[in-house]
């Protein structure tokens, strides 16, 4: 790092920036209510990881984002683009350690590519955690648990499957916490029976939420969360569309349980307005939604400014790296509620070849915090050379 000015102040200057696609797929295929999460063939950039690398003073810094439809219009390949035309040489000689001023500068210069800034927010905070020898979550405020539950996501599929995967959820892994994706409102008499269902297969211990993803027009939603009175339900994520906050809240005012505003909750703008309104009690933090840590820190101190909780879920189809970032906001997040949704981006249950090491993954249904520094990964450089679809550089060569 270099000194600036007084002896105290110091810079980080970065250096370099590279972009990778991977050729990487998930294993698991998952279906939700809008339809199936796509993933192309060999040699196609859709469904799969950009990889990006930011230097500094010695010091690389990592990230990964793999674009999931349909939250957002974002594809591995506008990502790509995003960044190497636009975020990147936007940012060359910039300080990493002004983190908040980095990414403010370009979500200013090219508005509306959250994925694209959520691998940014990685890597920048990957380089600084490593530059200053602290794990990533001491930018965030700190660790304040030593331990997260997690939840399992079980996507929608016949009974029989969804049932057999829960049951593998709790049994192999002991996950607490069960999400069952359901919709759309056709389907209720099926989601009514898978849910119930998995319920009796699962016991009583675990705690089971259903997510419709949007997929359900308000009467119908109240009318489900009547029918499925019966499992305990501890909330309903996303009962219906966006567009009418009104509607959000006549469902939370009327199905009995929490409710979690998922596609609802982009920024910390749109918590403000969910808070004001009364139309959930859990914000949804998803960070190809809002962008990365630092604006999912700033959704959870809305909600707790609110005496609401914020629910940080990753992604359900991300990556180890996504994972290990979920992980370390959660645990700087003093109002989680319920468990954080990345347990199927650990190793135990899906490996990720270009990380060498595991810093966090699941014991007893529970994940540990990572230590650092940084965000506490290693990199194959083998397996990255190996997986690269393209490669882009910007900065010093």
């Amino acid at each position: 790092m270099k000194r600036v000015g007084s002896p105290a102040a110091v810079s980080l200057p970065i250096e370099q920036i590279e972009i990778i696609p991977l050729d990487i797929v998930p294993a698991r295929k998952r279906k939700i209510s809008t339809g199936p999460i796509l993933n192309g063939g060999t040699g196609s950039w859709i469904g799969r990881p950009i990889l990006l690398r930011v230097s500094a003073g010695g010091v690389s810094g990592w990230g990964e984002v793999r674009p999931v439809n349909p939250w957002v219009g974002e594809t591995a390949a506008s990502v790509f683009s995003c960044l190497r035309d636009f975020y990147a040489p936007l940012i060359i000689g910039r300080d990493a350690l002004q983190i908040e001023n980095v990414l403010r500068s370009c979500e200013r210069q090219l508005p509306g590519n959250p994925a694209a800034v959520e691998v940014l927010d990685f890597a920048l905070h990957d380089l600084v955690g490593k530059a200053l020898n602290v794990p990533a979550h001491a930018l965030l405020g700190g660790a304040c648990k030593e331990r997260m539950a997690l939840e399992w996501s079980v996507g929608l599929a016949d009974e029989k499957s969804m049932v057999e995967e829960s049951v593998m959820a709790v049994e192999k892994f002991g996950i607490k916490y069960v999400s069952i994706k359901v919709g759309p409102a056709e389907r209720i008499d099926a989601d009514v029976k898978a849910v119930s269902a998995i319920r009796s297969n699962i016991g009583n211990d675990v705690f089971l939420g259903i997510d419709a993803n949007m997929g359900y027009d308000p009467v119908t939603a109240v009318r489900l969360a009547e029918r499925l009175s019966h499992v305990n339900l501890t909330y309903f994520e996303q009962p219906v569309p966006p567009q009418a906050m009104a509607n959000l809240k006549w469902v939370f005012e009327r199905c009995g349980v929490s409710v979690v505003a998922d596609e609802s909750c982009y920024s910390p703008f749109d918590a403000a307005k969910i808070a004001a309104a009364g139309a959930a009690d859990v914000m949804a933090i998803k960070f190809y939604k809002c962008g990365g840590m630092r604006r999912g820190r700033d959704i959870a101190t809305v909600a707790e400014a609110s005496n609401l909780r914020a629910n940080c879920a990753g992604t359900a189809n991300g990556s180890y790296i996504e994972a290990i970032a979920g992980a370390t906001l959660c645990a700087a997040i003093p109002n989680h509620a319920f468990g954080a949704e990345f347990a199927m981006g650990l190793p135990a249950v899906e490996e990720d070849v270009i990380i060498k090491n595991r810093p966090i993954d699941v014991v007893d249904g529970y994940c540990n915090v990572p230590a650092g520094p940084g965000l506490g990964f290693e990199i194959d450089a083998d397996e990255v050379k190996r997986h690269a679809l393209d490669r882009a550089t910007v900065g010093r060569k």
